[in-house]
């Protein structure tokens, strides 16, 4: 499987009204092995507004880490006042992990259509 999508409970249509435009979102990369994915994807879920929405696994190849432990590319979607809660819960949760770079919603959907030529 080359791609698993799923939205984190919270993260509905009134979450977006709530927070207000949807493009006041941005997206964090993180990259953690497997075995790690769902207690990042929990951690994540605790704060407010934040939760992932994509999970990509990633080829042997592409990890930095010194073992050979398959691992995924988490997508974080979050509001920049959740920022500090992100980082700190994934700080603590998984202190091996990769954090990539912060982008915006608009960004990343665009760097989405562009992978799949949608």
């Amino acid at each position: 499987m080359a791609y698993a999508g799923y939205r984190e409970p919270g993260l509905g249509g009134m979450a977006v009204r709530a927070a207000g435009r949807a493009d006041t979102f941005h997206v964090l990369d993180v990259t953690v092995a497997c075995a790690d994915a769902r207690r990042v994807r929990e951690a994540v879920a605790r704060c407010p507004l934040a939760g992932v929405v994509r999970c990509e696994p990633l080829l042997h190849g592409c990890s930095s880490q010194e073992d050979d432990a398959p691992r995924v590319r988490l997508m974080v979607r979050l509001p920049l006042s959740s920022y500090a809660a992100v980082l700190h819960g994934l700080i603590e949760t998984v202190p091996s992990g990769e954090i990539g770079r912060l982008i915006g919603w608009r960004e990343h959907l665009a760097r989405c259509v562009s992978r799949h030529g949608r």
